[in-house]
């Protein structure tokens, strides 16, 4: 239960370090994971456990267009780094690449 915290306390700090510079505050995002309209980054990786298994390296969300995109960077065990935009109110990864 005590890394599961750590997690979340580390993912939402990483969040708001994101959207600091960005049209999207940290409470804008707390308010729309509240009323459903996204899904919290906790329950995102949940969704994609195997895909996202790693150290997360980074953490943005945005809004593209009509949508609201969680950006995660992961550094696999391999050592390779991958980047995911995933959709933030389905939890659908819209793309997965190598980061170089």
């Amino acid at each position: 239960m005590k890394i599961r915290f750590a997690f979340l306390v580390m993912a939402v700090g990483m969040i708001n370090q994101a959207c600091a510079g960005s049209d999207i505050s940290d409470a804008q995002v707390r308010e729309w994971v509240a009323e459903g309209r996204i899904m919290s980054f906790v329950d995102i990786m949940a969704a994609n456990k195997s895909r996202l298994d790693g150290r997360l390296l980074d953490l943005e969300i945005e809004q593209e267009d009509d949508s609201i995109v969680y950006e995660v960077e992961v550094l696999r065990a391999d050592g390779e780094v991958r980047e995911f935009h995933i959709d933030a109110a389905s939890g659908s990864v819209l793309k997965e690449e190598r980061d170089d």
